[in-house]
Order: C-alpha cells, then structure tokens, then sequence
C-alpha cells in the first residue's frame, strides 16, 4: 500500500493506476486543508483503491507498519518540526519500506537577472510567508537518517522557467502583494513590479529557477 503527504490529485490518479510494477492495493493521499482535498477528490474522479485523508504528517491517522511506500512530496519544509513527520512515516511503513521526499531547496528561489533586481524582493517575500523552512533540502540527508532510515540517497532537480514565465511570474504577484499588504511598498510600485515581470516575459527576457532535491531511503527490514 502507499501512502502520500500533500497529495496532488494527478499524481494520485497515476499511481493508482500505475502501469507497471505492482497492483498497489490501497493508496491514500493526505493534506491538511479540506479545500485541498475536496479539489483533489473533484479532479481524480472514483477510483476504487484512492483514498483521501485529513491529517496532519506530525500524527499520521494510519496504523502501524501499514504500509509499503510513503512519499512526501513539497511537505517538510511547510511543517514546524520536520522530525515529527519523518518519525511518523518510519513508523506507518513496513520494515523493509521505502520512503521518499521531493522537496524544494527554497534558498535558490530566484528570478534576479542581476544584482540588486526589484523582482527578487518579490519572490523573497513569498519564500518567506509560504515555507516554513527554506534550508530543509541541505539537511535532509541528516534528518532521514537521525529517523533511523537506511540507505538514504540524495538527488538534485532543477525547475527553470526561460525565457517566459508562468508558475514565477504567479510567485512575483504573491511577493508583490504581500509587500504591498504589509506597507513596506505601495500600491503603484506593486503594480510595477507585476507589471515589469510579465514585461520580461513577454519580451522573452524572463529567468525563473528553484533547485529541489528527492531523497530516498528505507525502513530497516526486520531482523
């Protein structure tokens, strides 16, 4: 069976019915936000063997040693108390089951073209109010193992977006707004910097980069 932290209703759909490899026999997605769920539930559609959960990672509504994969996929670094979490998963897999992490090295957010580009304090701003810690990736390889996991590899994935913007220029809205909100910007130089970033875009000058990094690692088989 697997089990999957802030699950996205496309990749629930495809691993339930996952081409090849074994016939998983229970999948169950778990978030927090209700909203998120119900949009999940709404987009997968009735699949026998997907589930859905509202849960917090930090105490796992799953029983012991229950399952064969657990994935958390851009969760840890939006959770106070990553540990929790990590000792929550070793807890609901098998021995012998396989964890994995995907999550953003939110440090390297960036869209800066230069030095001293407005448009970095925009998507700073973000960073800030939507991850709770934006260094989880450089320690991860520590924290699965201090949570007794095994055989813990670490991959590096880049996520670029040139010389358009798309997913980015939403980050420099939100960095925007957020400035705006809290008064260290007004309303005119909001609307520039939005305004500059699609500018970018459209003229095919627009850089946007996130590193993120995938782990992998196992429950010890039993002895």
């Amino acid at each position: 069976m697997r089990a999957c932290s802030r699950w996205a209703a496309g990749r629930g759909r495809w691993r339930a019915r996952w081409p090849s490899g074994p016939a998983w026999a229970k999948v169950v997605g778990l978030d927090p936000s209700p909203r998120f769920l119900e949009l999940a539930r709404e987009r997968v559609g009735d699949i026998p063997n997907l589930t859905f959960v509202e849960g917090d990672a930090r105490a796992l509504p799953l029983d012991d040693e229950s399952f064969d994969v657990l994935v958390f996929h851009t969760t840890l670094c939006h959770v106070p108390g990553p540990e929790d979490a990590l000792a929550e998963a070793f807890r609901v897999l098998r021995p012998g089951g396989w964890l994995a992490v995907f999550d953003g090295d939110y440090a390297t957010t960036t869209c800066a073209n230069g030095d001293s580009d407005p448009l970095q304090s925009c998507i700073d701003a973000t960073v800030s109010f939507l991850v709770h810690d934006r260094w989880l990736v450089r320690r991860l390889i520590k924290l699965v193992e201090e949570a007794r996991f095994e055989d813990v590899t670490l991959r590096s994935h880049g996520y670029v977006e040139a010389p358009s913007g798309g997913y980015m220029l939403a980050l420099v809205d939100r960095g925007a707004d957020i400035l705006r909100s809290s008064g260290r910007i007004g309303d005119a130089t909001a609307d520039a910097l939005k305004a500059e970033a699609r500018r970018r875009s459209e003229a095919g000058e627009f850089f946007g980069h996130i590193a993120y990094g995938s782990a992998i690692a196992r429950r010890p088989a039993a002895r």
